[in-house]
């Protein structure tokens, strides 16, 4: 059992407020300037569902369920929902709110920024999580209907990610390009964007009328800054005051920081890698599982967490492992690190000689250090991965294109306790489409049978359905799995915050200390 299963699942930093040392006036302690390692693409869903995108998404933009710390679904927009037969939902929304404009949510608005998600004009990102719904439709002026293909225990929690409103008036006419820099975004949230630039970041200014709990932060500014060593060293300077993009490796360095508070809380995510099933070698099973016997799991896993989290056996985060299967293990064959048997698998392939590969991946970040650790390991059997650098977001704008793909490392993180947010992610033909996340290509109409039904499992029914999709994965290998981390925060001693793993919003969960 790791470390990650058995612990709280609630971590909360109490920190002190620090005496300001001599220079610049430093600003005010209701102003926060959070940095992330890379910039928000978009602020809408549908084409920056990614990190640092969500993060100020969440800050902006309503849900109308949410996730409380157990991970279960807690009203928000909606004050709560009836289900008028198992493949249905009626949500009531709640009234008196308004747009950060002034205009008020309606429930065509809440139904349209769900539909949005189903039409192909807008090719969303987040559209896997909604292949369930058959029709969404406002009912008189406050209550919105959704009526499922089937019953789907899971549409709640993914609906608290993904399910954002945001007024049709704006949205409608911007299929392609809302939440970008020229379009931008309006949301009923806790905070409104006052400035969004891909390159100078996004400033958030405090939402004064709120229909929620007021957030303690006034305004909050969002920097990128890519090197890891000049992140660190701006958190120590004061010149920011935030960050959850601390490597887990350099963690030493982190916790020793003078006027800095670090905090680890187990993450739900999963870090692995993808091999390309349709192109070159890698079409060969017996290359695949030649490549997942001979990478060293356990030494990479050691290299990335020191110690804040560890190899991964199966293809799922470990707190959706936790609640499917408890703390027992899956019942999931594991791909052993044994060179000998990564030269027989290869043996039997159609390339017993070995081959020569090329791998692009991200220069920023941590995917050179693990790309470099697997072509190490893969050259001992006979295979030459030939590492290609580019910068990250040029790397990533063509992975989401699925251009030129091959062995790729990747780390995903998913926001609910529910194993049918990764798995359409990961075997899922609609998702080996283009703006999809399953870089392996790999599915089948089988296979998106079993993912239909795991749709309406509920109780044992569910974890055989997960197990069944886990042995495919794991005898297939489209994926080798690699490892997990914790969620990992800096932040000065002037705040304080409350974090825990489902956390939805974190500025809102971030307070100057001694309120």
């Amino acid at each position: 059992m790791t470390p990650a299963k058995t612990a709280a699942a609630t971590a909360v930093l109490l920190l002190l407020t620090a005496c300001s040392a001599g220079g610049a006036t430093p600003p005010p302690a209701d102003t926060l300037v959070w940095a992330t390692a890379s910039p928000p693409s978009s602020l809408d869903i549908a084409h920056g569902f990614n990190s640092p995108s969500t993060l100020v998404q969440t800050a902006v933009l309503d849900t109308m369920v949410t996730l409380d710390e157990r991970g279960r679904p807690a009203p928000h927009l909606a004050t709560g929902w009836t289900q008028p037969d198992p493949a249905s939902y009626l949500f009531t929304l709640r009234k008196g709110v308004r747009f950060t404009d002034g205009s008020p949510l309606t429930a065509d608005d809440a139904a349209f920024s769900l539909r949005r998600h189903l039409d192909p004009k807008v090719a969303s990102q987040a559209a896997s999580y909604f292949t369930m719904v058959k029709k969404v439709e406002p009912v008189g002026d406050d209550q919105v209907k959704v009526t499922l293909s089937r019953p789907a225990p899971a549409f709640l929690a993914v609906s608290a990610i993904a399910w954002q409103i945001v007024p049709r008036k704006l949205a409608e006419p911007h299929p392609q390009d809302l939440g970008s820099p020229e379009v931008g975004t309006l949301g009923t949230g806790p905070y409104k964007v006052s400035r969004f630039s891909l390159t100078s970041g996004v400033l958030l200014e405090r939402n004064e009328d709120y229909w929620g709990p007021k957030p303690a932060l006034r305004r909050v500014e969002v920097k990128s800054i890519g090197d890891p060593e000049t992140l660190r060293l701006a958190v120590r300077s004061g010149e920011i005051d935030g960050t959850a993009d601390l490597n887990t490796r350099d963690a030493r360095k982190w916790t020793g920081l003078p006027g800095v508070k670090t905090i680890f809380y187990p993450g739900n995510n999963i870090s692995y890698l993808s091999l390309a099933v349709k192109n070159g070698p890698l079409a060969d099973v017996h290359v695949r599982r030649a490549i997942a016997h001979a990478v060293n799991r356990k030494a990479i896993s050691d290299l990335m967490t020191a110690g804040h989290g560890g190899p991964a056996d199966a293809l799922l985060p470990e707190p959706i492992l936790t609640a499917v299967y408890g703390d027992a293990p899956p019942p999931v064959p594991v791909h052993a690190y044994d060179p000998a048997k990564a030269k027989e698998e290869l043996a039997r392939s159609g390339h017993p000689d070995g081959f020569t590969l090329a791998a692009p991946y991200a220069s920023g970040g941590d995917t050179g250090t693990v790309m470099q650790a697997v072509a190490a390991d893969l050259a001992k059997i006979g295979i030459t991965l030939k590492l290609e650098p580019a910068p990250s977001d040029q790397y990533a704008a063509r992975m989401m294109e699925h251009d030129r793909l091959g062995v790729h490392y990747v780390a995903l993180a998913y926001g609910t306790p529910e194993p049918i947010e990764v798995l359409p992610d990961m075997v899922s033909r609609a998702s080996a489409e283009p703006q999809g996340f399953n870089f392996s290509g790999y599915g089948s109409a089988a296979t998106d049978e079993k993912l239909d039904a795991l749709v309406s499992a509920t109780g044992e029914a569910r974890t055989d359905q997960v197990t069944d999709l886990l042995k495919e994965i794991a005898d297939q290998v489209p994926y080798v799995p690699l490892f997990h981390t914790d969620n990992a925060a800096a932040l000065n001693e002037k705040y304080t915050a409350s974090l825990h793993t489902w956390t939805m919003n974190l500025f809102a969960a971030i307070r100057p200390a001694g309120r």
